[in-house]
C-alpha cells in the first residue's frame, strides 16, 4: 500500500514523532510510505502525525483511498499496527468492512469560483445565479452561488469513500438546500448511518447527510439510501 504521511508544525510536540515513523517503517518495508508533497494527495493510507491534541494540521486535501489515522500519541501508533498487520493476513479482496449503527463520517471542502466555472462546463447547468455576479446581485443574493447540486455532492462523497466506503451504490436520495453557499464557504458534510434493512444479497442503508458552511450554519440536509453487498460490507 501507498501510505502518507503528513506531521503537524510541531510548536508543541510532546514525543519524538520522527522516532515512531522510523519503527513503523521498519516493521512494515513492504508499503511504500511517502511524505505530503503537491504530488502526493492520494494514497492508499494517510497518517497524520500530531505532537499534542490540538492537531492544528489542515488535512481537507488529503485523499485516503482505504483509511486515514490522526495520531495524536506514541500509543495511537498501535492502531496503525493493528491495521496493516490485518491487511496482510486477508488478502484485500475478501475483506469486509464492518459498520454499526450510529458510525459517522466527514469531509471538508473550501468552494472556489473555479468549481463553479468547472461544474457548469461539466453539466452545462450556466444559470445565472451561478455565473453572473450582476444577475445574482440583483436578485438577493450579492454574488454568484455555489451550485446547489454540486455542495450536495459532498455528502456522496463521503459515503463513496468513507462511509459506507468502497463498493456502495447510491439507491435514492432527498436533500435539501438550505442556504446558499459562494465562493470561499468551507462547508463541512458529515453522514450518519441511521437505519439497515436485509436482503437475501445485500442490506440497504439508510444515512442522514448534513453540510454546515465556517459559521455552523446547516446549508444542505438529506437522507440517502445506499446498497450494501454482503461479499462488501457486514453490520455488527
Amino acid at each position: 500500500m501507498k501510505i502518507g504521511i503528513k506531521y503537524c508544525g510541531g510548536c508543541n510536540s510532546r514525543y519524538d514523532r520522527a522516532r515512531e515513523i522510523k519503527k513503523l517503517i521498519k516493521q512494515f518495508p513492504q508499503h511504500t510510505f511517502v511524505y505530503d508533497t503537491p504530488d502526493t494527495k492520494i494514497c492508499d493510507v494517510w497518517l497524520i502525525v500530531c505532537g499534542c491534541v490540538s492537531c492544528c494540521v489542515a488535512t481537507d486535501n488529503l485523499i485516503a483511498t482505504k483509511k486515514k489515522f490522526i495520531l495524536y500519541l506514541p500509543r495511537d501508533f498501535a492502531t496503525v499496527v493493528a491495521y496493516l498487520k490485518q491487511s496482510e493476513e486477508i488478502p484485500q479482496i475478501q475483506q469486509k468492512k464492518l459498520l454499526h449503527l450510529g458510525d459517522t463520517a466527514s469531509m471538508t471542502k473550501q468552494f472556489t469560483t473555479d468549481d463553479i466555472t468547472n461544474f457548469a462546463k461539466l453539466t452545462g447547468d450556466y444559470g445565472k445565479i451561478h455565473i453572473d455576479a450582476e444577475f445574482a446581485a440583483h436578485y438577493g443574493f450579492g454574488r454568484p452561488v455555489i451550485h446547489g447540486i454540486l455542495t450536495g455532492s459532498l455528502i456522496s462523497s463521503v459515503m463513496a469513500m468513507q462511509l459506507p466506503g468502497d463498493g456502495t451504490i447510491l439507491m435514492d436520495e432527498n436533500i435539501r438546500f438550505i442556504l446558499p453557499v459562494y465562493p470561499g464557504d468551507i462547508i463541512t458534510a458529515t453522514v450518519l448511518l441511521s437505519t439497515v434493512k436485509e436482503n437475501k444479497r445485500f442490506y440497504v442503508g439508510e444515512l442522514t447527510g448534513r453540510c454546515k458552511n465556517q459559521k455552523d450554519e446547516v446549508v444542505a440536509e438529506g437522507t440517502c439510501h445506499q446498497m450494501m453487498m454482503k461479499n462488501l460490507f457486514i453490520i455488527g
